[in-house]
């Protein structure tokens, strides 16, 4: 039944009334789009009769014959299953039953389990400077400080044949000082997924994430990790750190929103996730705690790692929104924790075979 109803001031609402007659004890009830993952999702489902015998919720991938029984919750009259072991970009029917009864079948389908564009880091373009992280013909989708760096003919991002997992290459961020004795500036070997943007003076705008429509609970990878010491301190580095101290490196891993942000300049322009600027006056950098951000993970490497080889390691994501669907994913590598201030030391770190846990 449709209803509409006006008041004194002339304002207008309109609803719709539904009348469910049936004999049916139970039936199935919708999906909620964000408690639908990769390989867990919830059902739901409602008692529609006092009395209704054992009920339950059952499921099944689609073109299966045999439903699976499912651990069901009753709360007043409210069926709820929280299904797990699912395969991802699969669609399952779910229905509610009670004795002999099955109600009318709903269906959802699982996140796919997408994963990163040259994650093992195999396509490069080294033709000529900059050097980039991509084959040609590839899609970019991984990008680097080359771009500034090479105004001083280097590449502080390069591929690297000896030392790698499988393959042919790993991906080699070499932190160092560009310049001519005290002249020049110092560069954070990096990696990041996204673009850079534009050089402006000797700093960098840099368009960090791209599209991506999955959910993972963490990044796996490869590293290897020869730390320098701190020689060089930028404006603006955290006070707590002194010429000579240990350089660090980290890596870390962002799931975000359909939120962007654009820079434009005679240098260059980009529509991004999130737009990072290093120059000092005008410093932006990303902020793990901005509404924008749905799940976030990072990894601070404070010593070598061990042996002449790659170690594995791995990022848990913590979500910190669970009912907003992911638009966007960030990741960024950097030999010198510190780079973006212009502050580190002649540290390595080598990445290979990087890939999303589901």
């Amino acid at each position: 039944v449709n209803v509409s109803a006006t008041d004194a001031n002339g304002e207008t609402s309109n609803g719709t009334l539904k009348f469910n007659i049936t004999s049916a004890p139970v039936a199935a009830a919708a999906t909620i789009a964000t408690e639908i993952w990769p390989t867990t999702a919830t059902i739901y489902g409602n008692i529609l009769k006092e009395g209704a015998t054992a009920p339950t919720l059952v499921y099944r991938a689609k073109g299966a014959a045999a439903w699976t029984t499912a651990t069901t919750t009753t709360t007043g009259t409210k069926l709820t299953a929280a299904l797990s072991g699912l395969t991802p970009g699969t669609t399952y029917e779910y229905a509610a039953q009670s004795g002999e009864y099955t109600s009318a079948i709903m269906a959802f389908t699982t996140e796919a389990a997408q994963q990163l564009v040259n994650g093992g880091f195999e396509g490069w373009t080294t033709a000529k400077a900059p050097y980039l992280m991509y084959a040609e013909g590839q899609e970019m989708w991984w990008d680097s400080g080359n771009h500034g760096s090479a105004t001083m003919s280097k590449n502080i991002t390069t591929p690297d044949g000896d030392v790698k997992v499988e393959g042919n290459y790993s991906a080699k961020l070499a932190s160092q000082f560009l310049g001519v004795g005290a002249i020049g500036k110092f560069a954070a070997g990096n990696a990041f997924v996204g673009k850079y943007i534009a050089t402006e003076g000797t700093d960098g705008v840099l368009g960090w994430g791209r599209s991506f429509g999955s959910r993972p609970k963490a990044l796996r990878g490869y590293i290897k990790y020869a730390p320098g010491t701190i020689q060089y301190i930028g404006d603006g580095a955290p006070s707590s750190i002194a010429k000579g101290d240990p350089d660090t490196g980290i890596i870390y891993i962002a799931l975000l929103t359909n939120h962007t942000e654009t820079y434009s300049s005679n240098n260059g322009s980009g529509t991004y996730p999130v737009i990072v600027k290093t120059k000092k006056s005008e410093r932006q950098l990303f902020d793990k705690n901005a509404s924008n951000v749905i799940a976030y993970g990072e990894k601070i490497f404070a010593e070598a790692t061990a042996g002449n080889g790659m170690v594995e390691f791995e990022i848990p994501l913590t979500y910190f929104k669970s009912d907003v669907k992911v638009s966007n994913i960030m990741i960024v590598c950097s030999a010198s924790r510190y780079g973006d201030f212009f502050t580190g030391g002649v540290s390595t770190m080598w990445i290979d075979d990087f890939r999303l846990v589901y």
